[in-house]
């Protein structure tokens, strides 16, 4: 840091000594620039190449003092408070009258153009609405004629209902055009190849606008083939390279199927001379098409008052602007395109200044991208003449702005007035405050500012001195807190790998979890293991307390159960390695003589594995928290092969059991809480999760989340809700709870951390 001190030193010491002369030379080169730059010689000589180098020398010393004068101002001008509070007052005044006419202006010129944009746009989207609507009725339709089998009759027939229908759309669709792939009964639609039916009209004032020439009929493009339905406005990108302009069209495809028959059915709709005309009879704008089809990255242009600007961004290409004939040439290698911005693409003069961008698809290969579509005439001086036009509403509007400058002069003027007696009210408390400052700034707290005034000045000066007074210890109980917020994010970071990453792989069930902690941190712990393929053991408990201390025990609570999950998982392999060492001495005999499966498992009449592991985590529990740090656990085993769920509810939440059928059990047996007595035991029960049954474990969070009012939400709303959607999937029921949760409460934080584990049988 200190050589980085000396370097910045050194480069201004040689900037002082240096820029006087470089000072007086950039006024030369500046002078002779001034000469010479319009001249034959300058343009085509070695001069003129050469001389922009010599140009970042003026730049860079008209940068140089420029920065020198703005600190000398800083030092000398500004840095007395008085003159501070002069100018501040100042630009108090003037600045609102300059934010004004700004925000006026930009309301005016680029508000009224996004309203006319919103215009064109939306019934752009009605016809895109249109055109797809139609399309669906029309490919319904076709599916119920008379199946075509080879009979050209009824393929004559087909295509006259078809041309027919057309027809029929072109006063509200101009230029509307359809084709049809059609397959028999059984059959697939081949939309790799022309379609069988095709309708256009043939008035040449419907034909769209652009080069393509491609049938409507031609093979759908790759990407439309693997969709069942699409609609949007499209674009076909020009053939020739030095071509600017696309042939723009709405489109819409749909895809409808009857038994063993499918109709494939493209609706195109150009943009074509009577659509443009029908576009600007709807919004009342000159609207131009100029769709802009070539790869170019932005297009802008402006006309107003002042003149022409057209600005264009893409890469690697040089651009040339010629304002006087409204052109614009694109160079990238040999390619050149020119833009005329005089007639737009149906050759008609264009005298506009906004540029409408819509979302276009590209009908080759589905990219969909921003582009310039259409162009449409505005004029700010119209637009003012209707605001105020010569009738009782405009001579209302001339007289309200009037009554408003007026009035907004008068401020103004008080503005000032007032600025000179606030500074001399303001500079000697400052002045005061500032010395004070300097001592802080060493260190030194003990320093008080003398108070003499009543006003809200001395009440600042007295409460810097407390400020003084308290401002160490601050600082202290600011590291402590800082370290605790990091502390406490670590915390959730290490919570977040306690909770279960994968779910197990059940044939005949789904497993879903979630914990939503209150403060940062949860007491609530869910958990599922795998003990076997096709048991497993889940768990869903709540600590007594929120924060830091309940999820250290939620943390020993996850550590117990993972413990006794593992240690029935061994007990089950060692009963079955046990087991088959049994049958292979007996001969291929199957014996149970001297095998003993642990209690509780699949196969075994005695039911007791979930009790005990219960028993087991009250007793670590009791033995390594105090006693009023207590946990309630619902814990189970669920047997994917019989759907048999053995369960122990110690002091928690009934659990819910909603039957495909629509009735609802709740799953209590068990004891009372885990870690506060040492003695206590528990016990078990199975239920049978049938096809459709969803098993809903929630924490107290869940059913005693308060409204606005007071009111909680309770457990009959969630059996309620869970009851009426129990044909949805487990994860649909999780988001369900979590949402009507967060409508209940209107978004307060949350009190209590809500956890829910759902188990839907299938």
């Amino acid at each position: 840091m200190e050589s980085l001190k000396q370097t910045i030193e050194g480069t201004r010491a040689w900037l002082r000594r240096v820029m006087p002369h470089a000072a007086v030379l950039s006024a030369a080169l500046f002078v002779v620039w001034l000469l010479i730059h319009n001249s034959r010689f300058y343009r085509e000589g070695l001069v003129g190449r050469v001389f922009p180098v010599a140009l970042l020398l003026i730049y860079f010393t008209a940068a140089y003092y420029a920065l020198v004068g703005l600190r000398w101002l800083k030092r000398r001008v500004m840095w007395r408070v008085r003159r501070r509070l002069v100018i501040t007052y100042l630009f108090v005044g003037l600045t609102p009258i300059v934010l004004l006419i700004t925000l006026a202006a930009m309301v005016y010129f680029v508000g009224l153009s996004q309203v006319m944009n919103r215009i064109v746009r939306v019934q752009l989207v009605d016809k895109e609405t249109q055109a797809h609507a139609n399309a669906r009725t029309l490919a319904e339709a076709f599916l119920r004629l008379p199946q075509n089998n080879g009979d050209s009759s009824n393929r004559a027939a087909q295509q006259a209902w078809l041309d027919e229908r057309v027809t029929l759309l072109q006063p509200s669709l101009p230029g509307a055009r359809v084709a049809v792939w059609s397959a028999g009964a059984g059959g697939r639609v081949d939309e790799t190849k022309p379609a069988q039916f095709t309708s256009e009209p043939r008035d040449v004032r419907v034909r769209g606008v652009g080069g393509d020439e491609t049938p409507v009929g031609a093979p759908l493009p790759a990407w439309l083939r693997a969709r069942d339905e699409w609609r949007g406005f499209a674009y076909v990108p020009p053939a020739s390279p030095t071509e600017a302009f696309g042939t723009p069209s709405m489109r819409a495809f749909v895809r409808a199927r009857d038994g063993d028959r499918e109709v494939s059915l493209l609706f195109v709709m150009p943009v074509s001379r009577v659509f443009v005309e029908q576009l600007r009879l709807n919004t009342d704008l000159q609207v131009h098409p100029f769709f802009l089809g070539a790869d170019i990255a932005a297009i802008n242009f402006n006309r107003g008052w002042w003149g022409s600007s057209i600005s264009i961004g893409a890469r690697g290409v040089r651009q040339t602007n010629r304002d006087e004939e409204r052109q614009i040439e694109l160079a990238e290698g040999a390619r050149r395109i020119v833009i005329d911005f005089r007639r737009d693409q149906l050759g008609d003069e264009v005298n506009t200044s906004s540029m409408i961008v819509l979302p276009a698809t590209s009908w080759p290969d589905g990219a969909v991208s921003q582009r310039g579509a259409f162009l449409c005439k505005f004029s700010a001086f119209a637009m003012a003449n209707q605001l105020f036009e010569e009738n009782e509403l405009g001579k209302f509007f001339q007289g309200t702005f009037l009554l408003v400058a007026v009035v907004f002069l008068i401020l103004e003027l008080l503005a000032l007035l007032s600025a000179a007696w606030l500074t001399r009210a303001v500079t000697g408390t400052v002045h005061k405050l500032y010395r004070a400052t300097e001592f802080i700034k060493r260190g030194d707290f003990s320093h008080r500012v003398r108070v003499r005034s009543r006003d809200q000045l001395g009440e600042l000066a007295e409460a810097f001195n407390d400020m003084s007074a308290n401002i160490e210890s601050l600082l202290q109980e600011r590291v402590k807190h800082e370290r605790l917020e990091r502390e406490v994010e670590i915390a959730a970071e290490v919570q977040a790998q306690l909770f279960p990453r994968k779910v197990p792989r059940l044939l005949g069930a789904e497993i879903v979890g979630e914990c939503r902690a209150a403060r940062g941190v949860a007491g609530d712990y869910y958990d599922y293991v795998e003990i076997a393929p096709g048991l497993v053991a889940f768990a869903l408990g709540d600590v007594a307390g929120k924060g830091i201390s309940a999820a250290l025990v939620m943390s020993n609570l996850q550590a117990s159960l993972r413990a006794q999950a593992t240690i029935l998982a061994e007990r089950m392999r060692a009963a079955t390695r046990a087991a088959t060492a049994a049958t292979t001495l007996g001969g291929g005999q199957s014996s149970s003589v001297g095998v003993e499966m642990p209690c509780g498992v699949t196969g075994v009449d005695v039911s007791c594995a979930v009790e005990q592991m219960a028993a087991s985590i009250n007793e670590q529990l009791c033995h390594s928290t105090d006693s009023n740090r207590f946990a309630t656990l619902f814990i189970a085993l669920y047997d994917d092969d019989s759907r048999q769920l053995r369960y122990t509810n110690a002091g928690h939440n009934d659990a819910l059991l909603v039957r495909a059928s629509g009735t609802i059990e709740h799953l209590t047996e068990g004891g009372t809480v885990l870690g506060a007595f040492e003695w206590a035991r528990y016990t078990e029960a199975s239920a049978t999760l049938e096809r459709g049954d969803v098993l809903v474990i929630y924490s107290d969070g869940i059913s005693e989340a308060d409204n606005p009012r007071g009111a909680e939400y309770t457990e009959h709303r969630l059996a309620h809700l869970v009851r009426q959607n129990r044909d949805k999937t487990a994860d649909e029921i999780r988001r369900l709870i979590f949402t009507e949760v967060d409508n209940w409460t209107s978004g307060q934080e949350r009190d209590d951390d809500q956890t829910v584990v759902i188990i839907k049988s299938y």
